[in-house]
């Protein structure tokens, strides 16, 4: 990726959410790690999304620097998020972080799980 493309993007909203979380946690720098990690949904085909804090990002990690929040990504999740953003949702049917991901071809029949190419 050139300098002036993301891999992710976090949208204002869960950057907010993600300082306030930190915050509460007595964290002063807020990295986050987002990988997209193989479920045994469709053979082994779906993939779920892991959010965590991270203290000290790997050596081959994608960084980037979103509205005071350090991005992690591993390479091996990179090819899947390209392209992807990072919001916070409030409604009536659920709260919580949710990643639009353009790379998705399709939900596994659970719905919970996306399926890439």
């Amino acid at each position: 990726m050139n300098g002036n493309e993301r891999l992710v993007t976090i949208t204002g909203k869960a950057a907010t959410e993600l300082r306030d979380m930190a915050a509460g946690e007595n964290r002063q720098i807020v990295s986050l790690r987002i990988a997209a990690v193989r479920t045994r949904c469709m053979g082994g085909r779906g993939y779920a999304y892991r959010l965590e804090f991270e203290d000290s990002p790997a050596a081959n990690d994608e960084i980037s620097e979103h509205d005071g929040i350090k991005l992690c990504v591993d390479p091996a999740s990179a090819r899947y998020l390209k392209g992807a953003e990072l919001d916070y949702i409030e409604t009536l049917a659920e709260t919580g972080f949710k990643i639009n991901n353009p790379n998705v071809i399709a939900k596994c029949p659970c719905g919970h799980h996306d399926i890439f190419e």
